[in-house]
């Protein structure tokens, strides 16, 4: 590892976990300049590859005099959760504690992403950042550990994101839109959307200047990071396909319950945006104006 001798002289971020979508994308539009990007799967171009589950975290962090870091790095596919319970444990709680605890000892500011999912999705109620909650879902539950955690701690140089649905506007992200798009390039005409799953979704480069924002102010607390637009996740898909004039698609409602296998998705994500936009003043993209990118040599 080569360390110029002019990163001494900035406060560098240590962004961990640029392998996932979120990660991916924020890697690619930061703004920030000051950045040191890592990814415990793949040694990327301009990247580090460390494992927070391994690697020590005190030899790291002198090196480079880190003084924000953005916690990307998790398990955060719902059925995986499920379906390997001991491995999600030991990187949504375990090993994230450790990380933390190391944070909180020498007071470095972070952000730790959370999930809508915490929250139980009950019809017609807005969730707003002061409300705690349980969860039977097993992903939901373990950032709800980890946000119970760092209270417990009354650790106030941070900030928590529970973050709603996030889409891109790359093909190959694999998020909401671009899977559907994607999916019918390979020649599938039909769906089955859940015309009973409601949320906000969130342009995931809105994401991007968000979190650029925070580490650039430190600003501290707990915030739902959502778009505007509230409706069904049928009610979006079949406005996407409408929006790109695409006609020779099937659009059939069903249950969420239909992909649920136990795992308890909420029903109704009716977050509040409101404290976040107080504090930063930020206009969130409308959905239609997030994907319009998609399509592009379609």
């Amino acid at each position: 590892m080569q360390l110029h001798i002019y990163y001494l002289y900035y406060i560098m971020n240590l962004i961990i976990g640029t392998s996932g979508k979120i990660g991916t994308y924020y890697q690619k539009f930061s703004k920030l300049k000051n950045n040191i990007y890592t990814s415990r799967k793949i040694k990327l171009k301009n990247n580090f590859k460390f494992d927070f589950t391994k690697n020590k975290f005190l030899p790291f962090f002198k090196k480079f005099n880190f003084k924000s870091v953005v916690l990307f790095s998790s398990i955060s596919d719902p059925m995986q959760c499920k379906n390997n319970i001991i491995l999600s444990k030991k990187v949504n709680i375990t090993y994230t504690k450790k990380l933390l605890n190391f944070l909180m000892k020498n007071n470095i500011y972070f952000i730790f992403f959370s999930s809508e999912y915490i929250y139980p999705g009950k019809k017609n109620k807005i969730y707003i950042e002061k409300l705690n909650y349980v969860s039977k879902m097993i992903y939901a539950n373990q950032k709800i550990q980890i946000e119970n955690y760092i209270k417990y701690k009354k650790y106030k140089n941070c900030s928590i994101l529970r973050i709603s649905k996030t889409y891109g506007d790359n093909l190959d992200d694999t998020s909401i839109f671009s899977n559907m798009l994607s999916l019918y390039k390979k020649g599938q005409k039909s769906f089955a959307i859940a015309d009973d799953q409601y949320f906000r979704p969130l342009f995931v480069k809105d994401l991007v200047k968000i979190i650029d924002l925070f580490l650039k102010k430190k600003i501290q607390g707990t915030y739902n990071i959502c778009g505007d637009e509230y409706s069904s996740r049928f009610h979006f898909i079949k406005n996407f396909f409408k929006n790109k004039k695409i006609k020779d698609v099937e659009v059939k409602k069903c249950s969420i319950k239909t992909f649920d296998n136990m795992i308890f998705f909420p029903k109704y994500l009716n977050l509040s945006n409101k404290k976040i936009k107080k504090v930063i003043k930020f206009n969130f993209t409308q959905v239609k104006h997030g994907y319009k990118k998609l399509c592009i040599n379609f």
